[in-house]
């Protein structure tokens, strides 16, 4: 049971990935994350794929080289577990989910048209900032970047 009174449920969702990225539940996301009750199942799926699919695309290169390193999963790359899970893993879903999140603060904003809205849509943009830098973080780790900023020489 929730503090609203209203009981706790997670969608019982699972949304496949490409074989070599894990696929991502929806529960454990809306759990993890704290996604309101109040979206709908379509929002958070559609934003959900839609954070998986960046955060493949920008995971392409590396995704190539270890499988040329003959890695078939993510979860292959590395034995490295924390607490029983797979680092490798729960930095890509940590990349996902706040993706994810940050992609459906902007939908709530615009969505919501009551006056609590009003004071969303102005943090919206902060919040939103917040969550991808997360998801940038974490993408950058599975990348073996460990420093926020790096430089290239062109």
């Amino acid at each position: 049971m929730s503090f609203t009174g209203k009981p706790q449920t997670f969608l019982d969702t699972t949304l496949q990935n490409d074989g070599f990225f894990p696929d991502i539940s929806l529960g454990e996301f809306q759990e993890f994350y704290r996604v309101p009750a109040e979206y709908k199942q379509e929002l958070v799926e559609h934003h959900t794929r839609q954070a998986m699919d960046d955060c493949n695309e920008q995971l392409l290169v590396k995704k190539a080289e270890w499988i040329e390193q003959s890695f078939l999963t993510l979860e292959s790359v590395s034995d490295k577990e924390l607490g029983g899970k797979n680092v490798k893993i729960e930095q890509y879903k940590r990349a996902v989910y706040n993706r994810a999140m940050g992609l459906m603060v902007l939908a709530f904003a615009t969505l919501n048209r009551r006056a609590e809205a009003e004071n969303l849509a102005k943090e919206s943009d902060d919040t939103f900032q917040h969550f991808m830098a997360e998801s940038s973080r974490s993408i950058r780790r599975l990348l073996g970047v460990t420093e926020n900023i790096s430089v290239m020489l062109l």
